[in-house]
């Protein structure tokens, strides 16, 4: 009796896990449009982020997709439980179980950061918010394998779903596609495509991590 009810558990977590996967998807497809207006420079993306923002920092859709967040990771920490006792596993179960645990990782903290800095710190966490992460020494070097790795995570996470749904030939070779673009958007925040100045403010709220000068 308790081995079906803990099978009626997992399987209720994997059903969970795939709907609110799709409405987080939206956000991600919104939030990447923006991010890559970043390549077109502070301005382009200042533009982007006044129209996308609109919608997805709207008080009641912020907590829905704050709560979605977390409910995904609970669900994903039973999954992966389950994924770890799987007497075998292929280079697919891992890449799963790999970039699952990074992206918990990355969103508890990203969030975490992202909500403290605009509302207990009154700083829009806008181009320059990611711009100082990425330019300021010695944070970049974190910072930059830090985004990098996430896309790359969301991508794979997203590869290996695809997969096991149904084997294809180009889900190997897509797999690139995360670090190609992790490394861009790094790029472009880094000022690497125009020459931008970080505000003083921004400077100054960096300087709070050990060895930042303001």
């Amino acid at each position: 009796m308790m081995v079906k009810s803990r099978q009626v558990t997992a399987r209720q977590a994997k059903q969970a896990h795939r709907t609110l996967a799709y409405f987080i998807l939206i956000f991600l497809a919104v939030h990447f449009a923006t991010h890559f207006t970043a390549l077109a420079g502070v301005e382009t993306h200042t533009q982007a982020l006044g129209i996308t923002r609109f919608a997805y920092q709207f008080p009641l859709v912020e907590g829905a997709l704050v709560l979605a967040l977390a409910a995904q990771i609970l669900f994903g920490i039973k999954l992966l439980t389950m994924i770890r006792k799987r007497p075998r596993k292929d280079r697919w179960h891992w890449a799963q179980f790999v970039s699952a645990c990074y992206l918990a990782y990355f969103i508890v903290q990203h969030t975490a950061a992202a909500l403290a800095t605009r509302l207990g710190y009154g700083l829009d966490t806008n181009f320059y918010w990611v711009m100082g992460t990425l330019t300021l020494d010695p944070i970049k070097f974190y910072f930059a394998i830090y985004y990098t790795l996430a896309v790359t995570a969301i991508v794979t996470h997203i590869v290996a779903a695809l997969h096991f749904r149904g084997k294809r030939g180009w889900h190997a070779p897509a797999l690139v596609i995360g670090p190609l673009v992790g490394i861009a958007l790094v790029l472009g925040y880094g000022g690497y495509f125009a020459e931008v100045g970080l505000p003083q403010e921004y400077r100054d709220f960096y300087a709070m991590f050990p060895g930042v000068e303001g």
